[in-house]
């Protein structure tokens, strides 16, 4: 049995980073109007202009995305970090890992870029690492 203590460690920061992004889409979701005021105020210096309702509802909606993939993103390392306690299903755990780390890529657009990172390696360490198998023969005595 292969100890995979480096995994489950990675495992349990990377479900820590992604609890902190929730409470990152959580703060865009709680921008109050002087924020979306400033904001306009640098566009307009830029040249641009952009409708504040238009500014609010895409900053929410990308509050709400970030939440949901984040949360979604803890959920299954949390899953994959349960299944790593067997050789068997490390495999299994390995492809959640993925899995996760492919759907913060997308669903966050990057930004979610550290845990993404963590969630690669450790997918491809439970992928790549097997156990040892020790070589007896009958021709040559141990």
């Amino acid at each position: 049995m292969i100890k995979r203590k480096g995994e489950k460690v990675m495992g349990i920061i990377s479900i820590v980073l992604n609890v902190i992004g929730v409470g990152f889409g959580a703060l865009m979701l709680s921008m109050d109007q002087s924020f979306f005021d400033q904001f306009n105020e640098v566009l307009q210096e830029e040249g641009e202009t952009l409708p504040i309702e238009t500014l609010q509802a895409s900053v929410h909606a990308f509050g709400i995305q970030f939440m949901v993939v984040s949360s979604i993103g803890a959920v299954l390392t949390i899953v994959g970090v349960i299944m790593l306690k067997t050789d068997r299903r490390a495999v299994l755990s390995g492809i959640l890992f993925l899995v996760s780390a492919i759907t913060l890529l997308i669903g966050t657009v990057g930004l979610a870029f550290v845990p993404m990172i963590l969630l690669l390696i450790i997918g491809l360490m439970s992928l790549i690492k097997k156990p040892k198998t020790e070589v007896h023969t009958s021709e040559y005595p141990s």
